[in-house]
Protein backbone atom coordinates (compact mmCIF):
# COMPACT_ATOMS: atom_id res chain seq x y z
CA UNK A 1 0.00 0.00 0.00
CA UNK A 2 2.64 2.05 0.43
CA UNK A 3 5.12 1.63 -2.79
CA UNK A 4 1.08 2.17 -4.04
CA UNK A 5 1.05 5.76 -2.67
CA UNK A 6 4.54 6.56 -3.90
CA UNK A 7 3.94 5.52 -6.97
CA UNK A 8 1.15 7.52 -7.26
CA UNK A 9 2.60 11.08 -5.92
CA UNK A 10 6.04 9.73 -8.64
CA UNK A 11 3.71 9.49 -11.43
CA UNK A 12 2.44 12.65 -10.44
CA UNK A 13 5.58 15.48 -9.80
CA UNK A 14 8.35 12.94 -11.51
CA UNK A 15 11.02 15.88 -10.78
CA UNK A 16 9.77 16.91 -7.29
CA UNK A 17 8.84 20.03 -7.43
CA UNK A 18 6.04 19.69 -5.04
CA UNK A 19 8.59 19.66 -2.35
CA UNK A 20 10.30 22.93 -3.34
CA UNK A 21 9.73 26.12 -1.58
CA UNK A 22 7.28 28.84 -2.63
CA UNK A 23 9.02 32.36 -4.59
CA UNK A 24 7.60 35.40 -4.91
CA UNK A 25 7.96 36.98 -8.63
CA UNK A 26 10.22 39.58 -8.75
CA UNK A 27 9.72 43.14 -10.11
CA UNK A 28 7.92 43.49 -13.29
CA UNK A 29 7.54 47.15 -14.21
CA UNK A 30 3.85 45.87 -15.54
CA UNK A 31 2.50 48.70 -14.15
CA UNK A 32 4.73 52.16 -15.55
CA UNK A 33 4.62 49.69 -18.97
CA UNK A 34 0.29 49.36 -18.85
CA UNK A 35 0.08 53.42 -17.52
CA UNK A 36 2.72 54.70 -20.61
CA UNK A 37 0.76 52.55 -22.87
CA UNK A 38 -2.12 54.17 -21.74
CA UNK A 39 -0.81 57.80 -21.98
CA UNK A 40 0.35 56.89 -24.85
CA UNK A 41 -2.85 56.19 -26.17
CA UNK A 42 -4.83 59.01 -24.90
CA UNK A 43 -2.43 60.98 -26.33
CA UNK A 44 -2.73 59.54 -29.79
CA UNK A 45 -6.43 60.28 -28.96
CA UNK A 46 -6.13 64.03 -27.86
CA UNK A 47 -3.74 64.73 -30.61
CA UNK A 48 -6.44 63.25 -33.46
CA UNK A 49 -9.23 65.10 -31.61
CA UNK A 50 -7.27 68.49 -32.10
CA UNK A 51 -6.05 68.07 -35.71
CA UNK A 52 -10.15 66.96 -36.29
CA UNK A 53 -11.07 70.48 -34.44
CA UNK A 54 -8.45 72.29 -36.06
CA UNK A 55 -9.33 71.36 -39.35
CA UNK A 56 -13.30 72.28 -38.23
CA UNK A 57 -11.95 75.50 -37.69
CA UNK A 58 -10.17 76.19 -40.64
CA UNK A 59 -12.91 75.18 -42.67
CA UNK A 60 -15.08 77.36 -40.64
CA UNK A 61 -12.09 80.56 -41.24
CA UNK A 62 -12.14 79.58 -44.77
CA UNK A 63 -16.18 79.64 -45.24
CA UNK A 64 -16.40 83.04 -43.30
CA UNK A 65 -13.67 84.52 -45.45
CA UNK A 66 -15.70 83.14 -48.62
CA UNK A 67 -19.33 84.25 -47.00
CA UNK A 68 -17.72 87.66 -46.57
CA UNK A 69 -15.94 88.35 -49.55
CA UNK A 70 -18.66 87.08 -51.24
CA UNK A 71 -21.32 89.90 -49.50
CA UNK A 72 -18.73 92.34 -50.05
CA UNK A 73 -19.23 91.44 -54.07
CA UNK A 74 -22.98 90.96 -54.08
CA UNK A 75 -24.30 93.09 -57.31
CA UNK A 76 -26.46 96.09 -56.18
CA UNK A 77 -30.54 96.02 -57.19
CA UNK A 78 -30.10 97.96 -60.43
CA UNK A 79 -32.70 99.42 -63.09
CA UNK A 80 -32.25 98.76 -66.47
CA UNK A 81 -30.34 101.55 -66.87
CA UNK A 82 -27.34 100.81 -64.73
CA UNK A 83 -26.92 97.38 -66.47
CA UNK A 84 -23.83 99.08 -68.26
CA UNK A 85 -22.35 100.40 -65.70
CA UNK A 86 -19.11 99.82 -64.39
CA UNK A 87 -20.27 98.67 -60.56
CA UNK A 88 -22.34 96.11 -62.28
CA UNK A 89 -19.07 94.47 -64.17
CA UNK A 90 -16.37 95.19 -61.22
CA UNK A 91 -18.96 92.78 -58.70
CA UNK A 92 -19.05 90.08 -61.71
CA UNK A 93 -14.95 90.27 -62.46
CA UNK A 94 -14.86 89.90 -58.30
CA UNK A 95 -17.17 86.67 -57.85
CA UNK A 96 -15.13 85.35 -60.47
CA UNK A 97 -11.98 86.21 -59.19
CA UNK A 98 -13.16 84.25 -55.89
CA UNK A 99 -14.25 81.01 -57.89
CA UNK A 100 -10.81 81.20 -59.46
CA UNK A 101 -9.11 81.87 -56.62
CA UNK A 102 -11.05 78.43 -54.99
CA UNK A 103 -10.08 76.88 -57.79
CA UNK A 104 -6.52 77.47 -57.87
CA UNK A 105 -6.95 77.01 -53.92
CA UNK A 106 -8.25 73.21 -54.80
CA UNK A 107 -5.35 72.53 -57.58
CA UNK A 108 -2.96 73.29 -54.57
CA UNK A 109 -4.25 71.79 -51.93
CA UNK A 110 -4.84 68.18 -54.45
CA UNK A 111 -1.12 68.36 -55.48
CA UNK A 112 -0.37 68.62 -51.67
CA UNK A 113 -2.33 65.50 -51.21
CA UNK A 114 -1.03 63.53 -53.72
CA UNK A 115 2.29 64.40 -52.15
CA UNK A 116 1.72 63.58 -48.43
CA UNK A 117 -0.33 60.25 -49.62
CA UNK A 118 3.29 59.35 -51.55
CA UNK A 119 5.00 59.80 -48.34
CA UNK A 120 2.45 58.61 -46.03
CA UNK A 121 3.17 54.69 -45.02
CA UNK A 122 0.28 52.23 -43.94
CA UNK A 123 -2.43 54.56 -41.78
CA UNK A 124 -4.81 52.84 -38.86
CA UNK A 125 -8.15 51.55 -40.28
CA UNK A 126 -10.42 54.23 -38.98
CA UNK A 127 -8.25 57.14 -40.66
CA UNK A 128 -8.66 54.99 -43.87
CA UNK A 129 -12.02 54.35 -43.67
CA UNK A 130 -12.28 58.61 -43.13
CA UNK A 131 -10.43 59.07 -46.38
CA UNK A 132 -12.49 56.83 -47.92
CA UNK A 133 -15.32 58.66 -47.09
CA UNK A 134 -13.77 62.72 -48.03
CA UNK A 135 -12.89 60.81 -51.28
CA UNK A 136 -16.13 59.93 -52.14
CA UNK A 137 -18.01 63.32 -50.97
CA UNK A 138 -15.26 64.93 -52.95
CA UNK A 139 -16.38 62.97 -56.33
CA UNK A 140 -19.65 63.51 -55.33
CA UNK A 141 -18.91 67.63 -55.32
CA UNK A 142 -17.07 67.04 -58.43
CA UNK A 143 -19.73 65.06 -60.22
CA UNK A 144 -21.76 68.41 -59.04
CA UNK A 145 -19.14 70.57 -60.08
CA UNK A 146 -19.41 68.83 -63.64
CA UNK A 147 -23.00 70.62 -63.79
CA UNK A 148 -22.79 74.14 -62.66
CA UNK A 149 -19.04 74.68 -62.75
CA UNK A 150 -19.73 78.48 -61.78
CA UNK A 151 -20.79 77.28 -57.89
CA UNK A 152 -18.95 79.10 -55.35
CA UNK A 153 -20.33 77.42 -52.89
CA UNK A 154 -19.51 73.81 -54.54
CA UNK A 155 -15.80 75.11 -55.09
CA UNK A 156 -15.26 76.06 -51.17
CA UNK A 157 -16.90 72.70 -49.96
CA UNK A 158 -14.25 71.12 -52.66
CA UNK A 159 -11.64 73.06 -50.72
CA UNK A 160 -12.68 72.02 -47.09
CA UNK A 161 -13.02 68.41 -48.17
CA UNK A 162 -9.45 68.84 -49.24
CA UNK A 163 -8.48 70.59 -46.38
CA UNK A 164 -9.88 68.01 -44.00
CA UNK A 165 -8.07 65.00 -46.46
CA UNK A 166 -4.48 67.06 -45.98
CA UNK A 167 -5.31 67.11 -42.54
CA UNK A 168 -5.23 63.56 -42.00
CA UNK A 169 -2.39 62.64 -44.38
CA UNK A 170 -0.11 65.35 -42.67
CA UNK A 171 -1.38 63.78 -39.15
CA UNK A 172 -0.22 60.14 -40.73
CA UNK A 173 3.46 61.60 -42.10
CA UNK A 174 4.26 63.07 -38.75
CA UNK A 175 3.31 59.84 -36.75
CA UNK A 176 5.15 58.02 -39.40
CA UNK A 177 8.15 60.74 -39.13
CA UNK A 178 8.77 60.68 -35.33
CA UNK A 179 8.29 56.65 -35.44
CA UNK A 180 11.59 56.76 -38.00
CA UNK A 181 13.20 59.66 -35.48
CA UNK A 182 12.56 57.25 -32.29
CA UNK A 183 14.56 54.19 -33.98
Amino acid sequence: MNVDKEWKQTSSDPLGLGNLDGVEPGYDGWAEIESALDAHHKSKRNRLRAGGWLAVAASLVLVVNIVLQTNETEVPATTPTDFATPAGNLASVSVQDNISALIGLSQKMEAQVKSLRQETGSMPAESAIYVAELEDLIAQVDSQLSQTPGSIDLWGQRVNLMLDLAQIYQQQWEIDYGRMASL
